[in-house]
């Protein structure tokens, strides 16, 4: 059974490689002052987001307001915080998921669409239906959505947005599957010797 030990570790090894091949890659460029600023006048006001300051610093909570030069974040506990555009390294919407509670709120929709971003695999459930497909473009009011196995692009407001997030592709979940067979099967039949 010893001897099983580096077959079972590689084998979950490459497995664990071609999942992260799955998983969106991060944003490793770097972030630049305008674009903070347009991520955040996308986001909007009562947005809630993740900060990396330029120190490493992480911080969370709401924008407040917003004007050229930063923003102002509050967490809720403490007075809001001024950020200059300049020393965020990175910014993302807290909440990459909307579920109506009630009525629909267009602006939390549209943020989890602009934070999902063109050409990003989602679910989006609205007006009694449920679309699986890429996101095609992003509009001010509305997203178009190009449906797995459909040839004609829907196009949904966002005031109609029951439930958005981003969903795996056909591909990427028959993928994702075959790696956890091949890892189940791995460790069965170290398990079996």
């Amino acid at each position: 059974m010893l001897g099983l030990h580096g077959p079972v570790a590689a084998g979950l090894a490459f497995c664990l490689f071609h999942v992260s091949l799955v998983r969106p890659l991060s944003a490793s460029t770097p972030f630049y002052p305008t674009s903070v600023k347009q991520q955040v006048d996308t986001f909007g006001v009562g947005a809630r987001v993740g900060l990396k300051l330029a120190g490493g610093r992480k911080v969370r909570g709401s924008i407040e307001s917003v004007d050229d030069q930063g923003f102002l974040l509050s967490d809720g506990e403490r007075a809001a915080r001024r950020i200059a555009y300049d020393q965020v390294a990175q910014l993302r919407l807290a909440e990459r998921a909307y579920r109506a509670k009630g009525e629909t709120d267009p602006d939390a929709a549209r943020r989890v669409v602009v934070s999902l971003g063109v050409g990003r695999h989602a679910v989006v459930k609205f007006g009694g239906l449920e679309l699986h497909g890429n996101i095609q473009a992003i509009a001010a009011d509305d997203f178009t959505l190009l449906p797995d196995r459909a040839t004609v692009p829907v196009r949904i407001s966002y005031s109609e947005v029951r439930y958005v997030e981003k969903n795996l592709s056909l591909h990427g979940t028959i993928f994702l599957l075959a790696v956890i067979a091949v890892a189940v099967a791995v460790i069965v039949v170290a398990g079996t010797r």
